[in-house]
């Protein structure tokens, strides 16, 4: 555990899977907006947004069965389809005459391909990780920010260069190539060591490939409140990511300063994700899960809603991606811990699962408020119903939190209890 040239291999792969797996759906989404509402003028901004959102939606609902399909048949089997699923959808949108062309490839296909792309890479390093466990984690989540922070700046040099339809066919190869390769590194480990959990590991996946269970944590308080407060960032979140690049031209930046927003946005979560896995090993970190939550919403009411010029726009850009950032690096961290790192693949895939109809629903939400401003475009409603989203889901992590730890308390007392009967 915790060393060995096989466990950092595979935290190198699940960097370079999640420098791709939600960059055309999510993180550099933003660039591909401007063009697509060129391609289509007769297209409303929230419908163009409904391209990232479908295939995140799918990326998450997929996960009911790709987190499953992960912890029970092999990491590299089902990232390696991933990744030709994800080229395949790259290649037909970039053939795209119909916004519907869009929905189907970039947003359906491509995040089936993601979905069993990203399970395996977030699940992998929790087997081989106990004591640096966040660090790890963090390091691989990392990979999010770090695709984000070259491929938005890439992104936007290639479809300048070569227009946005060339740029979707390289990036289908950079899926193929960094993806396709990366999976080939998700190894699983043996049992050279002898620890007695692989073993059980193994028999469970001996036990369990023949019929899917509804795992017995699902029944349980803290799990549901787990669902909703993933399911309330998922109606928020997307909101400052998709409308960057737009809300840089309505304050005045250009398009290409746009995308040097959203690459800083993605830069600041690359190194929050490292930094706030490797906290996560030294302090609690349900504590950085609530510290985060609540930083991320004071970011949105407070620091968007007086973004009004380049410098004060990339404060926010920056601050948002080092506040959501945590969120997503120490929740898998929390959910190894309580649930075991058998269960982490399974457990976020039930999650993520449940949010997809909040990431439809949110972006819906959003880009239907933005257009009841017109004609005099005003984003401070958006901000406004973001901002609120994040905080009730900041109230659910909250309680989550007490949950978990009453539950801990529970347990020790029950542990404690049983020892000194049998002294």
């Amino acid at each position: 555990m915790d060393k060995g040239w096989k466990a950092w291999s595979v935290v190198v792969a699940s960097v370079l899977i999640q420098t791709f797996a939600f960059a055309p759906t999510e993180f550099i989404f933003g660039v591909f907006v401007q063009e697509y509402l060129s391609m289509f003028p007769t297209a409303s901004p929230s419908s163009i947004a409904l391209i990232g959102t479908i295939g995140s939606s799918t990326t998450f609902l997929v996960g009911f069965f790709s987190g499953a399909f992960s912890d029970r048949w092999g990491y590299r089997v089902t990232s390696a389809t991933g990744s030709l699923i994800m080229t395949a959808a790259l290649c037909l949108a970039s053939f795209s005459t119909k916004l519907w062309h869009l929905y189907l490839s970039q947003g359906i296909l491509f995040g089936i391909g993601a979905s069993l792309v990203y399970f395996p890479a977030i699940g992998a390093p929790t087997h081989w990780f106990e004591k640096k466990r966040g660090l790890a984690m963090g390091i691989a989540a990392s990979g999010s920010g770090l695709g984000g922070f070259f491929l938005a700046p890439l992104t936007q040099f290639l479809i300048d260069r070569f227009e946005v339809r060339w740029t979707l066919r390289a990036l289908g190869v950079y899926s193929l190539v960094i993806c396709g390769g990366a999976s080939l590194l998700l190894f699983e480990r043996d049992n050279s060591d002898g620890e007695q959990r692989w073993n059980e590991e193994k028999q469970y996946r001996k036990k369990t490939r023949k019929r899917f269970i509804l795992p017995e944590y699902t029944k349980g308080l803290p799990f549901a409140i787990l669902v909703i407060f993933q399911f309330m960032l998922s109606m928020s979140y997307l909101t400052p990511i998709y409308f960057m690049e737009l809300y840089s031209t309505h304050i005045g930046i250009s398009k290409q300063m746009g995308a040097v927003i959203n690459g800083w946005f993605n830069g600041a979560s690359f190194v929050a994700r490292i930094v706030s896995g490797l906290l996560a090993d030294l302090v609690a970190p349900d504590v950085l899960l609530l510290v985060c939550s609540w930083s991320c919403t004071l970011a949105i009411l407070v620091l968007w809603t007086f973004s009004k010029s380049f410098p004060t726009y990339l404060i926010f850009a920056i601050v948002y991606g080092i506040t959501f950032s945590g969120i997503t690096t120490v929740t898998p961290v929390i959910v190894a811990n309580q649930y075991g790192p058998r269960q982490v693949s399974g457990v976020l895939g039930i999650v993520y699962g449940f949010s997809c109809l909040a990431l439809v629903a949110g972006s819906f939400i959003s880009g239907h408020i933005l257009e009841l401003s017109k004609p005099y475009i005003d984003y401070l409603p958006v901000i406004m119903y973001s901002g609120s989203m994040f905080a009730v889901s900041a109230l659910f992590a909250t309680t989550w939190v007490i949950l978990l730890r009453r539950q801990m308390r529970q347990m020790q007392t029950i542990s404690s209890d049983n020892k000194a009967y049998l002294e």
